[in-house]
């Protein structure tokens, strides 16, 4: 661990930093404004003048300059606070630890809450809060200070004994003691763990990751590497994982601790929310694709989905015994390629009636062998969890399975009309489970089950810059508001303007066998063409030097004429043999307003978009058999609604052929 001297602004390796009594600092990182490990170092690299004012200042028997006038307003204010309570060491996240070595950064990172908890005092400075600030008041800028709002800054609240806060003006103005009220407002953290008057590990597993339901991380990584401290595990940081450093997280949640609230996350129901629970008696309804597929797991895909899980907390498998009223083993997990193999109390649900088929759109797609999708009818099962929520008493899991399976492998969660839901309190879902049970007064009862549940996806969808900012994403709603699967069929290219067209080298190959010279625009021979502009016409020239051949002149443009406000112009291919095409009369005019006319045959036959598979053949005028004909033919490389910077990349094939080629 690297620390710094507070005198002199050195830094040290301390072997053994348990052995020190250092102070350690709790910030909100500002851009452009924070000192590195290298930084640092760099202050103490002296110029030719700072030497020759050095060597004057003690040859005048005064004392050499502090480097701290080099270092940040922040390390400095940070060094002389410390300082002047009497700690020689300070460790600052930014400062103290070497970046460059990813070795150094992992064990940081692995050991960042053991630094905390060990230090003397944790200074937490909140740049955002003024001195005048009362931060008991409603709306205070303490409350609303982004030290609250971070990611890091939650281990770094709970680790250390003493916390002191400090303003703007590094002036402290209270103690996570004195403001435990306050802070437990703010972040939902009980005042006893605040004061480690009760351990962490008592706390559930849910509870935990709702305490961080709100913060944000700059890395998507730090979601998962800035709460190993806050579960007392450990996993190797590998920056550039994105959400599967969550996902490891859970695994070793899962491993270290027995808590079945890590599994209750997302769209939860609880009788105090009368949600119509009498729909859990009926047949689900098809999963929206937009909406469902992140909660169809058992892990969740951040700490956000936590957001509404505080309440729940577990409970010992003796009382879980008593709530069920049978002996329970001890749950045991396996992580397998095809997901959690557990141990787990089912109980039915809701499957078909007897001989009366499942409409198609509620039936569960299944995954088969060869990546083919089936439907298949499914069933409906609870699992009984070991924990609680505080008000509405045992929670389950809702799982369901294809009707016919034997092979006890299940999916998280079922959509109702009133909305999808992964789990329940079991007091929701008395009613149907009595009901449920035919000729018995009673609920049916639990069976320990061996079953297979997903914990995550198999893949993690990565969304180019098109998807994202939603020019054309991976799926789309019909006019119905149905959902169109984009991947059930292949895209139609649009062969938008501005575009880049790259004319097939083969086919410039072939021409130039056959005699001819292919003219380009920029008078080389890159064949890649950039139309841009509103009319930004080019033309490519094909000559023979045989005196009876003509010039064939092709020429491409976005159409002249505006058929609609919502899309770009469309691009046009024309021939002309002997002189370049005739040129569209017609201007691209804005209407007043929005109409779709119908488009005119004049267009439909120059259009690439309104061509037969992308393809159109032009025959030499006048000369009938004996005449060449000049096919073009186009192919869609990248479509303008997929490009990152909305141009459409597509490739030109030339052919032409003679009489006799075509006899």
């Amino acid at each position: 661990m690297w620390l710094l001297d507070t005198s002199n602004g050195k830094l040290c390796y301390i072997a053994d930093p348990a052995q020190e009594n250092y102070a350690i600092l709790s910030h909100v990182w500002i851009t452009g404004k924070e000192q590195s490990f290298q930084d640092l170092q760099r202050l103490h690299e002296l110029s030719t003048t700072e030497a020759l004012h050095d060597r004057a200042n003690r040859l005048a028997g005064r004392a050499p300059r502090s480097v701290f006038y080099k270092a940040s307003e922040k390390i400095r204010e940070c060094c002389a606070f410390a300082r002047a309570r009497g700690y020689r060491w300070l460790w600052v996240d930014t400062c103290c630890i070497d970046k460059t070595s990813s070795a150094e950064l992992s064990e940081a990172i692995n050991s960042m809450y053991q630094w905390y908890q060990q230090s003397g005092v944790c200074y937490a400075f909140l740049h955002d809060v003024d001195d005048e600030d009362d931060p008991r008041a409603p709306g205070s800028q303490f409350r609303q200070s982004r030290w609250f709002r971070r990611g890091w800054t939650l281990q770094e609240l709970i680790a250390p004994q003493e916390l002191v806060f400090i303003g703007r003006q590094w002036r402290p103005f209270g103690t996570k003691a004195s403001l435990a009220g306050v802070v437990e407002e703010i972040t939902g953290i009980e005042r006893a763990i605040l004061e480690h008057r009760r351990p962490l590990s008592s706390v559930s597993v849910a509870r935990r990751m709702a305490w961080a339901a709100k913060r944000k991380t700059t890395r998507v990584e730090d979601e998962a590497y800035s709460l190993m401290g806050i579960f007392g595990v450990n996993i190797p940081t590998i920056y550039g994982e994105g959400r599967n450093a969550f996902y490891r997280l859970q695994e070793e949640i899962l491993r270290h601790i027995p808590d079945q609230s890590i599994f209750v996350w997302g769209p939860l129901v609880y009788d105090r929310y009368r949600w119509p629970c009498s729909q859990f008696g009926q047949s689900p309804i098809a999963d929206s694709e937009f909406e469902d597929p992140p909660y169809r797991y058992l892990f969740a895909p951040s700490p956000t989905a936590f957001d509404h899980s505080a309440s729940i907390s577990p409970i010992s498998l003796d009382d879980f015994q008593r709530e069920i009223g049978m002996e329970v083993p001890v749950p045991e997990y396996t992580i397998t390629s095809y997901g959690i193999h557990a141990n787990l109390m089912l109980v039915p649900l809701w499957k078909p009636e007897a001989g009366i088929d499942q409409a198609p759109d509620v039936q569960l797609e299944v995954q088969q062998a060869d990546g083919t999708a089936k439907q298949q009818q499914v069933k409906v099962h609870i699992a009984l969890l070991a924990c609680k929520d505080t008000e509405d008493g045992l929670m389950a899991l809702i799982l369901r399975a294809p009707l016919d399976q034997g092979h006890g492998q299940y999916t998280t969660g079922c959509r109702y009309d009133a909305g999808f839901v992964r789990g329940a309190s079991l007091r929701c879902l008395q009613d149907v489970l009595n009901r449920s049970q035919e000729g018995s007064t009673g609920p049916p009862a639990p069976k320990l089950s061996s079953i297979y549940v997903p914990y995550r996806p198999f893949e993690l969808p990565v969304d180019s810059y098109a998807d994202r900012h939603g020019r054309r994403g991976r799926r789309f709603k019909l006019e119905d508001g149905s959902a169109s699967d984009a991947d059930a069929q292949p895209r139609t290219p649009m062969f938008l303007c501005p575009c880049e067209v790259v004319i097939e080298q083969w086919s410039v190959a072939r021409l130039r066998k056959a005699g001819y010279v292919v003219r380009l625009p920029s008078n080389d021979d890159n064949t890649a063409l950039q139309i841009w502009g509103e009319d930004p016409s080019v033309q490519i020239v094909l000559s023979r030097g045989c005196a009876n051949s003509a010039p064939v002149h092709i020429v491409l443009r976005p159409c002249t004429v505006t058929h609609t406000t919502l899309i770009p112009p469309p691009l046009t291919a024309l021939v002309g043999f002997g002189s370049p095409p005739a040129e569209d009369p017609r201007r691209r005019i804005a209407p007043i307003t929005y109409s779709l006319e119908p488009m005119s045959e004049t267009c439909k036959k120059i259009h690439v978009p309104e061509w037969p598979d992308a393809a159109q053949e032009y025959v030499e005028p006048g000369t009938g058999r004996t005449g060449r004909t000049v096919r073009l033919s186009f192919t869609s490389w990248t479509d303008y609604l997929d490009s990152g910077n909305s141009t459409g990349m597509y490739s030109m094939a030339i052919e032409i052929r003679e009489a006799s080629d075509r006899e």
